[in-house]
């Protein structure tokens, strides 16, 4: 029964997301995930779900009240001088386009307690196209997978706009730079792209409900950006670019360069826990933000 209604809760969450925020979906899922509790009370993964659930409404109170449970059921770890390292030395390249107007605000490092890999969660200080959403930030990810034993990187992931890129152009990057993966990221919206993403074909896959959806890619996004953002007269907006001015070459140019460690090194936000979202939420950031896949296989 437990796993039937968080099955349920897991297609109307996906239904949510895939299908531009259907209310009707996400109160269903949030519905079961509590039917599931009720008979389960201390399912970490049903309270985390909840939680995730109540944060993708913007419900906060509710989405931290579940979060605090599972960070109580599962405590996250206050990583050692060994595993701090271990974030430094795989904490990837970032280059942004050198016309980018926001800048990279916060940090926070998430490695999992049982599995090679850390999410490298950014926070830049908003979106270009939604001034409005009461998010005062902009919330990005990426996960480096490595092989401990040889102290090699093995995968490189990005989140770009529901879409998880990965290429092995990626990998082999950061083999000749001292295992440090290069990451591009898109003007204005923060895309992150792994090297070798003109390659790929962006897609968003939701398992539960058997959906994949296109991602536009980038030649698209250039084609409405260089038009005007999505709410150039918003009155949060009056001081931003509202547009993209140059080519497309001048788009996919990257080469403002931004040094993440200095931002592990100055405030130290890396912790130890399989539940980014709930940590970051109540360990780090005294501010909204829109929570993102937490990794890139789930």
């Amino acid at each position: 029964m437990v796993e039937g209604y968080f099955e349920k809760g897991e297609k109307y969450r996906e239904t949510y997301e895939a299908h531009g925020r259907n209310l009707l979906a996400i109160n269903n899922a949030i519905e079961n995930y509590k039917k599931a509790l009720k008979l389960d009370q201390n399912n970490i993964l049903c309270h985390y779900r909840l939680g995730y659930a109540y944060h993708l409404m913007r419900r906060l109170m509710e989405a931290s009240s579940e979060y605090e449970i599972v960070l109580k059921l599962d405590p996250p770890q206050t990583p050692s001088e060994e595993f701090f390292k271990l974030s430094l030395k795989y904490a990837p390249r970032i280059f942004a386009n050198p016309k980018e107007y926001f800048k990279l605000k916060d940090l926070v490092a998430v490695i999992h307690p049982t599995k090679p890999i850390i999410a490298y969660n950014l926070f830049w200080e908003d979106d270009i196209d939604y001034p409005g959403d009461n998010d005062p930030s902009d919330h990005e990810v990426l996960w480096i997978e490595f092989n401990k034993s040889k102290g090699k990187v093995t995968g490189v992931y990005t989140y770009f706009h529901q879409a998880i890129l990965f290429t092995e152009e990626a990998v082999k990057d950061a083999d000749l730079h001292d295992q440090r993966g290069r990451i591009n990221v898109q003007w204005g919206e923060h895309g992150s792209l792994p090297l070798g993403w003109e390659k790929l074909h962006p897609e968003a896959i939701f398992e539960k409900i058997g959906k994949r959806i296109k991602i536009k890619n980038m030649a698209q996004r250039y084609q409405e950006l260089s038009k005007s953002i999505k709410n150039p007269h918003h009155p949060l907006a009056k001081d931003w670019p509202k547009k993209f001015v140059g080519s497309y070459k001048d788009f996919i140019t990257f080469t403002k360069y931004i040094e993440i460690r200095r931002f592990l090194t100055k405030k130290k936000m890396v912790i130890i826990s399989q539940w980014p979202n709930a940590v970051i939420n109540q360990y780090f950031l005294n501010y909204n933000y829109f929570p993102k896949k937490q990794w890139p296989k789930e």
